[in-house]
């Protein structure tokens, strides 16, 4: 209960050197005070207005013996002869009641002093009338009080003071705003701002020995970045989600670069430094520099490692250098594939970061409640001498424990480890039950004990098969293999599902068929097998042969990143994260891709075959980003050598001797599924097996007058002509319109101005554009109909029209207001090209 003391028990106090007088005359004992003197010096300031950021001018005035005039309405700063103070209470002073009387204050607005805080008092001088003063006379008294709680002793910028100070609201200027922008563990925090890791840090703080930290929010970084950067990241990771990956190497390229040029401004550079001076006072302190994700370490995902920590750093710049070094982490290829494979394309940087000092320990670790999916209290403990930072990167062999072998074993008075893992498991234990599921701990251990650096929810139990410490680098054939129950497919299950279910029999059957298909594997790999020699040289004998590029499939939101075989590995670490040795399971689906020297679309017609081809490649032909030339075979039956049975342009002629091989493939095929278009490359005078597609629609192919009809019907509107090519077949390289599979790409700014475009037609238009790109399959409800310079009628685009009823034809050099399409004529009020 807070007290104040008694003259007699502020004399007893101050002989007992529990309060600071000095010089101390009895006759200035009060019932409950000590009447203290006015010094000699007065301090004015000169220049108006006062700045409280920065040093104020002032001038001093020496009191005369015979006394000196206050004016009214003036601040004079003055001082108290005595040196006062208390390590043991808390001081408050007032003017005498005689002194008030005449109308002066000694204080405005600041009376109550700091408990260890020792020195002359700086009185504040402000008078309703004009008073005459004297040096020495009694003007004010000191009371003392006793605290109640802990005493924190008082450490500032006036300690020791001697004569008047003036304010010094300057030096304390940046420190308290930088309070405010970069919060420490006892503050209150939002987690939206400072991310799970460190929310749940200051949350336990004030039960467990968590090291002083402070965090910088997330905000900081968003702040960091100008608004030209905004908008460029805003594309990039449009442009990610339009094409699903497909570019993901080059936009990501550009993303890192943004990233790297992130800064923090000179403002908060000046306020960090003050936050670390006032944090860790010695500015040679050792610390950490870490990332605190706002989708960090919660129940669905951890995202562990992904992000940048900085050890081992000192001094205002190294931290401000490693704060940047982790913003950058969110925009490098790991983090970005890890939000990409989770569907998150926000461009928005939702990372914070956090500053703490760095434990030197005897041994550190990780501990785990539920490991093994147990409901019972057993904490599972690996550690480590030294920092754990090798043991959670999967690099260093630990030791391991539990609680009950620690329950069992009473440690050797020479062993200090089991009583410090006996703290662990205490610890550990009571951050379960305050959380109320299992959790994961970094811990380390110094010479004051065991301290808390992070705890997070368990997101995966070792029955999951979602982490092993030996080095795994497994690869299945894709279309042949059967997986085991313990091969984990992670992101990539619903890609291998849609493979293995359509694709698989298809390739089983050309197997039969005698027909060429290309390698495809299923790969499952952490990061030690991707490091250990002997599992990554056996991953890459298994993927060598065939074609020298591949097709990696990371997840839905990942797809068709084509890379050189030899760099395989290198590209499976950096898109999943998985450096470093980790131990965390990643899966990946692997086909060998072949460029070829011909790309091929087949169909049956009535009795005959339709063969369009292309040098540009499959995936041009069929996604419309390249014109197509046709082999037409009348019918099937009367053999490819019947004269005028094959109508074949001079570029075909090295497919002329596979025609009975496509025509045996496409047959069964079509017997099985109905009509169906059939997918090839034509390599080094050998014909692959790629894919296939079962046509909904109208199966006629129409050609009159050497225009081809892609879509039969009859359509009449105004010809709006699309010149966006650049933008149109980009976004139809990418897998993200399918026949089987359609993802709205409506989103992207640039495709929605082209549809806004089109709804503002008070008719629907028929829309003329170069080729039949995928991606205009997102105007089909919108559109009487389609008219291409170029164009396959095998493609995607081409099977969606026919499927819909939206008439198209190819037509080239259409030019006009109007159009008419007629069952395979196109007419305008324009002109028609050659």
């Amino acid at each position: 209960m807070t007290m104040i003391l008694t003259g007699n028990e502020i004399e007893r106090e101050r002989a007992n050197g529990r309060i600071t007088i000095e010089p101390f005359t009895p006759e200035q004992v009060n019932p409950n005070s000590y009447n203290f003197r006015l010094g000699k010096t007065l301090r004015v300031y000169q220049d108006l207005p006062l700045d409280a950021r920065t040093m104020n001018t002032f001038e001093e005035i020496e009191i005369p013996d015979d006394g000196y005039v206050l004016e009214a309405n003036r601040l004079y700063l003055a001082h108290t002869v005595e040196v006062l103070g208390s390590e043991h209470y808390a001081p408050t002073f007032a003017a005498r009641s005689s002194v008030a009387r005449l109308g002066l204050f000694i204080n405005l607005s600041a009376s109550l002093g700091d408990i260890g805080y020792t020195g002359q008092w700086t009185l504040q001088l402000y008078s309703m009338n004009r008073v005459r003063v004297y040096p020495g006379i009694n003007i004010g008294q000191m009371m003392w009080w006793r605290p109640q709680g802990e005493i924190v002793l008082y450490e500032g910028k006036y300690q020791g003071a001697v004569g008047p100070r003036s304010s010094d609201i300057h030096i304390d200027f940046d420190k308290q705003f930088a309070r405010q922008r970069f919060p420490g563990l006892a503050a209150s925090v939002e987690v939206s701002e400072v991310g799970p890791k460190f929310a749940e840090l200051a949350r336990a703080n004030a039960d467990f020995r968590v090291p002083t930290a402070f965090c910088v929010p997330a905000g900081e970084f968003v702040d960091a970045l100008s608004d030209g950067q905004r908008g460029e990241l805003a594309d990039a990771f449009a442009d990610l989600k339009a094409t699903v990956g497909a570019f993901f190497t080059d936009v990501v390229g550009r993303i890192e670069k943004i990233g790297g040029q992130v800064r923090l401004d000179e403002h908060a550079r000046t306020l960090l430094r003050a936050r670390l001076n006032e944090v860790f006072k010695d500015p040679d302190t050792e610390v950490a520099v870490r990332s605190s994700g706002l989708d960090e370490d919660t129940e669905g995902s951890s995202l562990a490692g992904v992000h940048s920590s900085i050890l081992g750093v000192r001094g205002a710049d190294a931290v401000i250098a490693a704060v940047e070094q982790c913003w950058r982490s969110h925009y490098e290829a790991p983090a970005v594939a890890a939000r990409i494979r989770a569907g998150d394309f926000d461009p928005t940087p939702r990372l914070a970061v956090i500053v703490q000092r760095l434990v030197r320990p005897r041994i550190a670790g990780v501990a785990f409640t539920g490991l093994d999916g147990a409901a019972d209290q057993r904490v599972t403990i690996e550690y480590v001498e030294g920092l754990a930072d090798e043991l959670v990167a999967g690099v260093a062999v630990p030791r391991r424990t539990d609680s009950d072998q620690l329950a069992g074993d009473a440690p050797p008075s020479d062993d200090p480890d089991g009583a410090a893992l006996r703290q662990v498991v205490e610890m550990v234990r009571a951050l379960r039950l305050r959380h109320g599921h299992d959790v994961d701990v970094e811990w380390a251990v110094d010479a004051d004990g065991a301290h808390l650096l992070q705890v997070r929810p368990l997101t995966a139990s070792r029955g999951q098969r979602n982490s092993v410490t030996e080095p795994v680098a497994q690869a299945r054939q894709l279309y042949f293999d059967d997986l085991p129950s313990s091969f984990h497919l992670g992101d990539v299950a619903g890609v291998y599902g849609s493979y293995v279910a359509k694709r698989g029999p298809a390739h089983r059957m050309a197997h039969s068929c005698g027909v060429s298909v290309g390698a495809g594997w299923i790969l499952q790999f952490n990061g030690r097998g991707l490091r250990d020699t002997t599992t990554a040289d056996a991953l890459r004998a298994t993927l060598a042969g065939g074609s020298a590029e591949c097709v990696l499939d990371l997840g839905d939101t990942l797809r068709q990143i084509v890379v050189p075989k030899e760099e395989v590995l290198d590209r499976l670490a950096v898109t999943t994260g998985a450096a470093g040795d980790g131990t965390t399971l990643h899966a990946a689906v692997v086909r060998d891709f072949i460029r070829g020297d011909l790309g091929v679309i087949s169909r049956r017609a009535g009795d005959g075959l339709i063969v369009e081809y292309t040098p540009e490649g499959l995936m041009a032909l069929n996604r419309g980003t390249a014109g197509g030339e046709t082999i037409v075979v009348n019918a099937i039956d009367r053999g490819f050598d019947a004269p005028g049975n094959v109508v074949a342009p001079q570029g075909g002629a090295a497919l002329l001797t596979h025609l009975d091989e496509i025509a045996r493939f496409t047959t069964a095929m079509h017997d099985k599924h109905g009509p169906v278009t059939i997918e090839w490359v034509f390599e080094g005078g050998r014909l692959y097996f790629v894919d296939y597609s079962v046509l909904g629609g109208d199966d006629a192919v129409l050609i009159a007058r050497g225009e081809v009809s892609i879509s039969p019907g009859t359509a009449s509107g105004p010809l709006l002509r699309l010149d966006d090519d650049a933008l149109l077949r980009r976004l139809s390289i990418g897998p993200a319109v399918s026949i089987d599979k359609s993802q709205d790409v409506s989103e992207h700014d640039g495709l929605a101005r082209i549809l806004d475009h089109v709804k503002a037609y008070d008719e629907k238009p028929i829309i003329c554009a170069a080729r039949p790109y995928a991606v205009l399959s997102v105007l089909i409800d919108h559109v009487a109909g389609f008219v291409f310079d170029q164009g396959s009628a095998l493609g995607h685009l081409a099977i969606l029209l026919r499927e819909a009823g939206v008439p198209a034809v190819t037509a080239a050099g259409v030019t006009g207001t109007a159009a008419v399409i007629s069952d395979g004529t196109v007419a305008t009020t324009g002109h028609k090209g050659a």
